[in-house]
C-alpha cells in the first residue's frame, strides 16, 4: 500500500487520544485501505465509544486501525478467525487484515458489521424470563470460549504477558484502594493474604482463552421469533490466554449487574459446579482486584451503590462485592 502523510505524528496517548475519533482526519487512511482492499463504500460512522480507531461503513463492514500503544492487532485477527472456524461462539467474519503506512505504521482488520442490541440498553424493559435465557446462552458461549484449543494460536501473549499483568495488579491493585481510601488499613492487609493465595493457588489451573472484558458491549443480542439470542460476541482485544476466574468480575458486575440470579443462570450452563463451590464468592473477591479494570470497577460499584467508605472489614468488602451470591 502507498506511503501517504494525512495524519499528524502521533508520538504519545495524549496525541492518539486527541485523534483516534477524528473521522474526517481518518477518512482517507481508510480510503487508501479500502482501496487496497477492493472495497467500495458510501457513508462513513464512528461507533460510541472504542480505543482504536474504528469506523462503520454502509453499516455493512467495520475497520479497526489499532492504537499502536498496545498489541491488540496481535490477538485479535488471529483469535476471531480460530473461534469462526470452530463454530461455537459467534464472532464477526474477518474480511481484511493488514498493515498500512502514513508517517508510521497501522495495522488494521476490516470485519462485517455485527448488529444488534446490548443487555444495557435492553435492561429497563426485558422481562425477567428473556434475561435468565440470555445469561444462560453467555454461559454457553464462554463455556465454548475456554475450551477453544489453545494449541490453535499460537502465542497471544505479546506485549503484557498474563504473568506480567498478574504481577502488575497485584503491586498496584491494593496501593490504587488505599490510595483512595476506600478500605480500612486492616482490609488491605486482609486482601494482600487473600490476592498471594489466589495467585499461588492458579499456578497449576489450566489456561484457558480469556476474552477479559465480558461486559454489556460486547454481547450483542437479537431477537429470533419471540426468544432473544447472543448473537454476537466482539473486542477481543483484552484477550489473553490465563485463569479462567478473570473473566468473572465484568460478567458479575457489569453485564449482570450484581443480579445474583442471572449471575447463577450463566453458572448452571457455564459449569454447574460453581454453584457449589463456598470459595467462589472469595475468587470472585480477588479476581476482581487483580483483573485490569478491577480498581475502577470497585470504585464504580461504591459510588453507585452509595456505600459508606472506608469500609472497615474484609468480610464487608465481600458482601459489597458479592452480596448472597452463593446463598439464592
Amino acid at each position: 500500500m502507498r506511503s501517504s502523510s494525512f495524519l499528524p505524528p502521533i508520538e504519545s496517548w495524549s496525541d492518539w487520544s486527541a485523534v483516534f475519533k477524528a473521522a474526517r482526519l481518518w477518512r482517507p487512511v481508510v480510503d487508501a485501505i479500502c482501496e487496497h482492499e477492493g472495497i467500495r463504500y458510501r457513508s462513513l460512522e464512528t461507533p460510541r465509544s472504542n480505543t482504536n480507531a474504528v469506523f462503520l461503513l454502509d453499516q455493512r463492514l467495520v475497520v479497526k486501525i489499532y492504537s499502536p500503544f498496545w498489541s491488540e492487532f496481535d490477538i485479535e485477527p488471529k483469535l476471531i478467525k480460530v473461534l469462526g472456524l470452530n463454530g461455537n461462539v459467534p464472532v464477526p467474519k474477518i474480511v481484511a487484515a493488514g498493515r498500512c503506512q502514513d508517517r508510521a505504521t497501522w495495522s488494521y482488520v476490516v470485519m462485517e458489521y455485527c448488529c444488534g442490541l446490548t443487555l444495557n440498553a435492553m435492561r429497563s424493559t426485558i422481562a425477567r424470563g428473556d434475561l435468565l435465557s440470555i445469561a444462560s446462552q453467555v454461559g454457553l458461549v464462554a463455556r465454548s470460549l475456554h475450551h477453544t484449543d489453545v494449541s490453535q494460536l499460537g502465542s497471544i501473549d505479546v506485549g503484557e504477558s498474563w504473568d506480567d499483568l498478574i504481577e502488575r495488579r497485584r503491586r498496584e491493585a491494593l496501593t490504587q484502594l488505599a490510595d483512595r481510601r476506600v478500605v480500612r488499613p486492616v482490609v488491605v492487609e486482609a486482601l494482600d493474604e487473600i490476592l498471594d493465595e489466589t495467585i499461588v493457588g492458579s499456578e497449576h489451573i489450566p489456561r484457558v482463552v480469556v476474552h477479559g472484558d465480558l461486559e454489556s458491549d460486547h454481547i450483542l443480542l437479537n431477537k429470533a421469533g419471540s426468544e432473544w439470542r447472543v448473537t454476537s460476541l466482539i473486542d477481543f482485544g483484552d484477550a489473553k490466554i490465563g485463569v479462567r476466574d478473570y473473566e468473572w468480575m465484568p460478567l458479575w458486575l457489569g453485564l449482570f449487574d450484581r443480579d445474583v440470579e442471572a449471575m447463577r443462570a450463566f453458572l448452571g450452563s457455564y459449569d454447574r459446579s460453581l454453584l457449589t463451590d463456598d470459595e467462589f464468592p472469595r475468587r470472585v473477591m480477588a479476581w476482581t482486584l487483580l483483573h485490569d479494570f478491577g480498581t475502577e470497577a470497585v470504585a464504580d460499584l461504591l459510588e453507585r451503590t452509595h456505600t459508606p467508605t472506608p469500609i472497615e472489614t474484609v468480610d464487608e468488602f465481600r458482601e459489597v462485592l458479592s452480596p448472597s451470591l452463593m446463598r439464592l
